[in-house]
């Protein structure tokens, strides 16, 4: 079965496709059929699917039984629940427990709903972005809410001009809300290019591992949605000023226009409690993004237990077909080993199953010798290298030795273990000359391995995650066709990748149909472990930026307004003999009053959500006081910086001119 995404790009989206023959690994292969992109199984990279089948001499070997690597997909009958299922399963291990005693003894089974295992760990991630986005339009709204108080607020004489003219209050409602829809309207369409270019920028940013963004863009159901928020925006947040204008009383507003010494608070009550809800809101945004930065911040501390500058990782897996016997896999790397360490700028190469930070080999069971029965541990990781991987990665060795050229095949069976499964399983003794297996119930047939060595700890799969246990396999003696090749610069400073060209060249020489599976360095590597942080970081900052400046636009508005209407108060403080400074602070005082009323509600909120991010960070503690104190500094700065413009303004009036306006 072929993926559409090959079928399209390698085919032309030739229609004849389906019964043509394809040479996959020298074996002809025929096509039966397109797989549609909207298919995630395993996963949306996929452009090729094959029948599974086992080979007699798989089924023949024992260690088939422990190799638990593949997983089944079931559809349900109708009639049969998820508890139904696991039920009938249980039974099934039970007996596979009985039949296979060595193999099965301590073995379980689980299900999994299909659309649960899919998403997995990507639900919380997108569910806090989720939360963030509707943070982001609650300010938007209260924003355009706050603008449209300002504006009411700017026409109260005139609206109740014409309510004293006979006008009815209904049509001074419908107006408000009117206005309210043109610019929700105006802004929808906006916010639509916008989201059409960023989503097409998020498509291109996104790392590996979010579901389906292929399928991301603007359809039908998404322009439903955004005239349903768009309109549904601008009722809601247009009925305050509505209300509010539709119920002034002329002959009030006309007092209020007139010579006081102040205006009343009627005006503002609303604008200064939807501004103290965009600061608290913006404030949550601000502090998970700087919870987020900080995290990422702690990752890329963390010591990774290798030394990944100036290496280049090439990843190639030899065909089965072409490479069928040990020595034939072994005899095509000890060659290409051999010609990379002649090529020039190479200070290093070695050989590896899987990188540091991009995974492990398989995992099993093992027990040490001399331990009572049942003792065993789980979940070890295996992996393959040659002698010169520590020292190409730079790895130290704590105890023992490295792999050396000794470490032949048929020479006795060696491994080295981690730090980490050092201190696990053998507390208060040493590893070194101890003798393990990778079986639960060893007897008579069971391979045992002479631990040779123990080495720092690497992170296999993530930063945050901690090293797991890990036994290391010479690769004389255990040859995978599925390996690393690592080619260390000759300088810590050099680009590994200019070695790319040349190693592609050596590979093409020793076998010119054997293409390379993937070239990176392993810089990249690390780098790709903290995509999936690094996205949700910059988008969090992103939306936290845009909330805080609509924060400030919006308190901006407020305290304008409030400084006209007591421009004529103003005035009279200067004609007193009040210096422009203290007109200036009271402007200011004013707007910082709104800050710290926002910060002091939105403190008090992301306290009590901050638990929630406590799976998406790392060395950061939720209620992290670094992050709260510099959140709330710089809430004061845009405070200041938002009173600031209006508080020169009210400053510079001259008293004449301001009493003459009145």
């Amino acid at each position: 079965m072929l993926g559409e995404r090959a079928w399209r790009e390698r085919f032309g989206a030739d229609p004849r496709i389906v019964g043509r023959t394809l040479v996959l690994d020298g074996q002809p292969t025929q096509i039966v059929g397109v797989v549609p992109s909207s298919v995630v199984l395993p996963d949306e990279s996929t452009d090729l699917w094959l029948p599974s089948a086992w080979k007699p001499s798989d089924r023949a070997d024992e260690s088939f039984r422990r190799a638990h690597y593949a997983r089944a997909i079931a559809r349900l009958k109708p009639s049969v629940t998820l508890e139904q299922a696991r039920a009938q399963l249980q039974v099934v291990v039970e007996r596979l427990k009985r039949q296979y005693p060595r193999t099965n003894r301590y073995m379980g089974a689980g299900m999994t709903p299909l659309q649960e295992f899919l998403v997995g760990d990507t639900r919380v991630p997108l569910l806090f972005l989720l939360a963030a986005v509707a943070l982001l339009l609650l300010i938007s709204c209260a924003n355009v809410g706050n603008l449209l108080l300002v504006r009411a607020a700017g026409q109260e004489r005139e609206l109740s001009v014409r309510l004293a003219l006979g006008a009815t209050r209904g049509r001074v409602v419908r107006q408000a809300i009117t206005d309210s829809l043109v610019l929700s309207a105006i802004g929808g369409a906006a916010g639509l290019a916008v989201g059409w270019a960023a989503t097409r920028a998020l498509v291109a940013l996104q790392p590996a591992g979010l579901l389906r963004v292929r399928d991301f863009g603007l359809d039908w159901s998404v322009l439903v949605y955004v005239v349903a928020i768009t309109a549904a925006s601008g009722v809601l947040f247009g009925v305050a000023p509505a209300l509010w204008a539709g119920r002034r009383r002329p002959a009030a507003t006309l007092r209020e226009g007139g010579r006081a010494a102040s205006a009343g608070p009627r005006a503002s009550r609303w604008a200064s409690a939807l501004v103290v809800a965009e600061v608290a809101m913006s404030l949550l945004l601000a502090v998970g993004a700087g919870l987020l930065v900080r995290s990422v911040r702690a990752l890329d501390r963390v010591p990774a237990g290798f030394d990944g500058a100036g290496v280049l990782a090439v990843t190639l897996a030899l065909p089965s077909v072409r490479y069928d016997t040990p020595q034939k896999v072994r005899a095509f790397y000890d060659e290409l080993t051999t010609r990379a360490r002649a090529l020039p700028g190479v200070e290093r190469v070695a050989l590896t199953l899987v990188p540091p930070l991009a995974g492990t080999g398989w995992t099993s069971d093992f027990v040490v010798a001399g331990r009572p029965a049942g003792d065993y541990g789980t979940e070890v990781a295996h992996g393959i290298a040659s002698p010169d991987y520590f020292r190409t990665l730079r790895i130290p060795v704590l105890r023992g030795r490295a792999f050396t050229a000794a470490d032949a095949d048929g020479a006795p069976k060696v491994v080295v273990i981690n730090d980490a499964l050092a201190r696990s399983y053998f507390r208060g003794q040493d590893p070194v000359g101890q003798r393990i297996a990778f079986d639960k119930v060893p007897d008579s047939t069971t391979t045992w391995y002479t631990i040779v060595g123990v080495v720092g700890d690497q992170h296999q799969h993530a930063l945050a995650e901690a090293p797991q246990i890990q036994v290391l396999y010479p690769f004389a003696q255990a040859p995978n066709e599925y390996m690393t090749l690592l080619v260390r610069a000759g300088c810590r400073e050099c680009d590994p990748t200019r070695l790319a060209a040349p190693v592609r060249r050596l590979v093409a020489q020793l076998d010119r149909d054997l293409p390379i599976r993937e070239l990176r360095t392993v810089a990249e590597i690390r780098a790709a472990s903290l995509a999936r942080q690094r996205f949700l970081m910059t988008l969090l900052v992103a939306f936290a930026a845009v909330g805080l400046v609509l924060a400030v636009v919006g308190e901006y508005g407020v305290v304008a307004q409030l400084t006209r209407r007591r421009i004529r108060e103003m005035g009279i403080r200067v004609a007193l003999g009040a210096r422009p400074t203290q007109v200036q602070w009271l402007v200011v005082r004013a707007g910082l009053r709104l800050t710290a009323a926002g910060a002091a509600l939105g403190v008090a909120a992301a306290l009590l959500v901050a638990g929630a991010l406590r799976g998406l960070l790392f060395g950061v503690p939720p209620r992290d006081p670094v992050t709260f104190g510099g959140v709330l500094l710089l809430l004061v700065a845009t405070g200041v910086a938002a009173s600031w413009v209006p508080a020169r303004a009210a400053s510079r009036a001259q008293p004449v001119d301001t009493l003459r306006a009145q």
